[in-house]
């Protein structure tokens, strides 16, 4: 029944209109893209301001402990001099008495910022003071032969009571810090895990901008398909008409093949910043975790206490870097298809049986492995473009060696059927075999059959079919599970001029 202009043209009109506008959903990503990256770079930010916070409570606690060494050598080289009058406890008297006030002085510098802490350092000081000179006094005592005044100085020791006071002082500075540490410790964590689920959130918003982007692009191809088939059904007078509209849509598919590309193309920045800001965390995580360590040995404490955060720690670092390898995978085969999806055929007079002997000698290494054999009968010789023919040929022989059945030696038959204007080829294996609920599915981008013990992406059979549909041919399976697949490509014996430019060369 022939069709009229009124019908055809408003239904091309209709699958034009319907499909999403790449600028707009461009934008969209581009916006998508960019807040996440803020929210990285403010929470990296955060992040960092929380490690020096956590390393200056660290130097403080580190300070305070020096502080209560010191004081603990002073009192017994002092009493050790008084005792033996070794001249080698008075030297270490000195060295422990010359750095307790520059310890003190740091001590100060870096309480600045806390009034509390620097009321309770004076208090010490004044105290500390107290205690040297009367360290100072015995050992003067000492000195001028007067031992049993200095031994009776150290028997009264009148300042017992400061001393007590002072180390009172310590321990509460000690746990006044202590208690920031775990405060800042907290922050630094919250800010950790908001870093992570900022970039797992990025990783999520790139993938399934991959994905819609290849969605608009299949909907493209369907929505050109769907008008070719109406082209042909119409009437010779409509055939300007339908011209036209044909031209709108192989524009439109254009559109999403480049929109495909820029997306897939400018998604991986945003993939390299997140690689940075995974890298400096696991960077701050080293740096926190061996201070963590050096303060609890310096404490006296277990350093394996915090292995378990740690733990979770690596295991989280793991996981993002896993996500980021295989976001940029995919990525990458978004890339790969759309290059070829743009890329123009060049036809030429091929020898397709020469042409997979070719590909069969390159893949011997992998037949001496699997065991395998690869059968070429009779192949005619066509007008096709070369490196189209081989992607074809080399994805479906791979696929029969990679899926072969374990303990069966890989047996491939490639033949070819030879009709009017058309030749089939077909590609037979002896492998798994396929489901029958999957052997549609097995075409489309990113989607698997069987057991997933093979590496791969779900592109290869992809990658075929689009090919094949660029070059004017189809391409069908049969399959039954535990016995084989069998391909049937149906290409022009010459290339549509459509598809390619003419190349004699």
């Amino acid at each position: 029944m022939a069709m009229s202009l009124s019908d055809a043209v408003p239904r091309l009109s209709r699958v034009r209109l319907s499909l999403p506008r790449p600028t707009l959903l461009l934008l969209l990503g581009f916006a998508i893209l960019i807040a996440l990256s803020a929210v990285a770079l403010s929470l990296v930010n955060r992040s960092q301001e929380d490690a020096t916070r956590v390393a200056h409570t660290l130097r403080v606690m580190n300070a305070i402990s020096q502080i209560q060494v010191l004081i603990r050598r002073t009192e017994s080289a002092e009493r050790g001099y008084l005792i033996s009058g070794a001249p080698g406890f008075l030297r270490f008297y000195e060295v422990s008495k010359a750095q307790t006030g520059p310890t003190l002085d740091e001590l100060a510098e870096l309480t600045q910022d806390n009034p509390v802490q620097q009321a309770r350092i004076a208090e010490a000081r004044q105290l500390l003071e107290a205690r040297l000179a009367s360290y100072e006094k015995s050992i003067a005592l000492h000195k001028s032969g007067d031992t049993e005044g200095a031994l009776a100085d150290i028997r009264n020791d009148r300042t017992e009571g400061a001393m007590s006071r002072l180390g009172t002082i310590l321990v509460d500075m000690k746990a006044t810090e202590t208690a920031l540490l775990d405060e800042r410790a907290e922050a630094s964590r919250d800010s950790s895990v908001w870093l992570i689920a900022v970039s797992i959130a990025g990783l999520g918003a790139v993938f399934c901008l991959g994905i819609l982007a290849l969605a608009i692009n299949r909907r493209g191809i369907l929505a050109l398909e769907a008008a070719q088939q109406e082209l042909e059904a119409a009437n010779s007078g409509l055939e300007k008409r339908v011209a036209e509209r044909t031209a709108d849509l192989k524009e439109a598919n254009d559109e999403i093949q480049s929109f495909a590309y820029i997306v897939s193309h400018d998604l991986r920045s945003p993939l390299v910043n997140i690689m940075g800001f995974t890298s400096e965390i696991e960077a701050m995580r080293g740096e926190l975790f061996d201070r963590l360590a050096r303060l609890r040995e310096a404490a006296g404490e277990d350093p394996a206490a915090d292995g378990e955060m740690s733990s979770d720690f690596d295991e989280a670092l793991g996981f993002i870097k896993t996500s980021i390898n295989r976001m940029d995978r995919l990525i990458h085969a978004i890339l790969a298809l759309s290059r070829e999806g743009r890329k123009e055929f060049v036809p030429m007079d091929l020898d397709v049986e020469r042409l997979v002997a070719g590909i069969r000698d390159s893949m011997a290494h992998q037949l001496a492995e699997a065991n395998a054999e690869i059968h070429i009968g009779k192949l005619p010789q066509v007008q096709s473009d070369r490196l189209a023919l081989e992607q074809i040929f080399t994805n479906l022989l791979d696929n029969a060696l990679k899926y072969r059945r374990d303990g069966v030696p890989a047996r491939v038959e490639v033949s070819a059927v030879d009709t009017p204007g058309f030749v089939t080829f077909v590609v037979k294996d002896n492998g798994r075999g396929i489901e029958a609920k999957d052997q549609g599915r097995v075409f489309e981008l990113f989607r698997r059959s069987g057991r997933q013990d093979r590496p791969g992406e779900g592109i290869g059979l992809a990658h075929v079919r689009a090919l094949v549909r660029r070059m004017g041919g189809l391409i069908s399976l049969e399959s039954a599970l535990g016995e084989g697949s069998t391909f049937r490509v149906t290409l022009p014996r010459r290339l549509p001029t459509e598809t390619g430019h003419k190349d004699n060369g």
